[in-house]
């Protein structure tokens, strides 16, 4: 019982309000400049680590927009995917990121058998 009280009554409420502040802090830079390809990948992030794929989804989309010679959002969109099971979405941004210089989301797929 009282690692459960730290965890849920202490850590989780101190992490959601970090993250809570972070998400605030890059909406504001986006408030100033709506066109700043790292705060929506950094959103995509922060929506990303409190569950929220969707929306991590649609900012790192977003991210890819603006900058499309940027590999993260590429890697980030493809390791939601792969955890889904969707292999066909995650090798198509598996491969986007590859283009860019970032090998790593193909390495790791390549472990798996389903392949696109």
């Amino acid at each position: 019982m009282p690692d459960r009280f730290w965890r849920d009554d202490v850590i989780q409420p101190s992490l959601n309000h970090d993250v809570d502040q972070a998400v605030a802090e890059q909406q504001a830079i986006l408030a100033k400049d709506p066109n700043n390809e790292n705060a929506y990948f950094a959103l995509g992030t922060l929506y990303h680590f409190q569950g929220a794929t969707e929306q991590a989804l649609q900012y790192f989309q977003k991210s890819i927009e603006l900058n499309p010679a940027s590999s993260a959002p590429h890697l980030s969109i493809g390791r939601i995917y792969a955890v889904r099971g969707d292999y066909d979405r995650a090798w198509k941004h598996a491969r986007a990121a590859e283009a860019l210089g970032a090998h790593e989301l193909v390495e790791l797929l390549d472990r798996y058998p389903q392949k696109a």
